[in-house]
């Protein structure tokens, strides 16, 4: 019966350490991603508007 209840406990821990794991990781890839969209943005917007005025 003990054998039971720690193999529950030991999955739990490990369910619970994944979960923060995939949240942290979501959450640096999120940032550095969002990032790089931000700094994209502003040229992309120059490239769009230096090819209407070359039309």
């Amino acid at each position: 019966m003990s054998q039971i209840i720690s193999i529950i406990l030991v999955l739990n821990l490990c369910f619970a350490g994944g979960t923060i794991f995939v949240i942290l990781h979501g959450m640096y890839m999120s940032k550095k991603t969002r990032s790089l969209d931000m700094d994209s943005f502003p040229d992309l917007e120059k490239g769009k508007i230096g090819d209407t005025t070359k039309n």
